[in-house]
């Protein structure tokens, strides 16, 4: 298992990184939207394990418009991104009331669908935003490699060597000593980072942002698991070898991103 997430990690980082450095904004933007839909309906497909029904089409349309808002307020006009917003809630909630689908469960299908756009979709944007902020390409280069190797040292370090259990309600197998391998890991990183792109950085900065980002990282994985775990299910799906699918490479990024962009825009 380490092996394959090794593997897959050393295959996909270069092409995050080919993307992310040349793609123009749009075209990464359209990048983001299609990773969004798709973590979007596998976290629908949780949704169905449960017994829940949410709205996939709406949800997926709402979460792609909330992605491109971010790199381009939607009809301005309109207030911007939040007309989208309240638009597709209301549409969503509208779809409900006059589907065929008996009153019972009505506020589980609801709160599924909503929770796919703005848990998985608005998330995944914030991806969009740091790449438009000052210095954008480097720093997503960073977030991406900060919590590739959040993941990695998890693993390398937890799996042999782990005893006590983190969180053992949510993730059984993650372990004490598999955070503190993250922990190392990122700031290593963030280290490399700092002498391959990013030379403007302290290194104080660098370590304090990987520690920040493996944390809020790690909380992001176990959110994961916690929904992974209510649904049955061990992987979220198998698009990736090593990883299942796109919620389950991309679980920690969806918290770590926000805080990222935030942290930028009060630098």
């Amino acid at each position: 298992m380490l092996y394959k997430r090794v593997i897959s990690g050393l295959l996909f980082l270069p092409i995050f990184y080919l993307f992310v450095w040349n793609l123009p904004p749009i075209y990464f933007t359209a990048l983001v939207v299609a990773a969004a839909a798709v973590g979007q309906f596998e976290f629908y497909r949780m949704a169905q394990a449960r017994g829940s029904h949410p709205h996939m089409v709406l949800g997926i349309v709402l979460g792609a418009l909330i992605v491109m808002g971010f790199y381009h307020p939607l009809l301005p006009v309109m207030g911007g991104s939040s007309f989208p917003v309240a638009a597709g809630m209301l549409l969503i909630m509208i779809a409900r009331l006059f589907s065929s689908r008996p009153v019972d469960g009505a506020i589980e299908d609801v709160a599924a669908t909503f929770l796919g756009v703005f848990y998985v979709a608005m998330l995944f944007a914030f991806q969009v935003a740091i790449r438009n902020c000052d210095n954008g390409k480097q720093w997503l280069v960073f977030l991406y490699f900060i919590i590739w190797a959040s993941d990695i040292g998890a693993y390398s370090i937890g799996i042999p060597f782990g005893k006590r259990r983190l969180y053992e309600k949510v993730s059984p197998k993650k372990s004490i000593e598999g955070f503190l391998g993250a922990l190392a890991a990122s700031s290593a990183m963030a280290l490399l980072c700092r002498v391959w792109f990013m030379p403007r950085m302290g290194i104080g900065e660098a370590i304090a942002i990987a520690l920040l980002l493996a944390v809020v990282g790690t909380i992001g994985d176990l959110v994961e698991s916690l929904f992974k775990r209510a649904a049955g299910v061990k992987d979220s799906g198998d698009l990736i070898p090593g990883h299942g699918g796109i919620l389950d490479r991309m679980d920690s990024m969806l918290f770590a991103a926000p805080v990222l962009y935030y942290y930028l825009r009060m630098r």
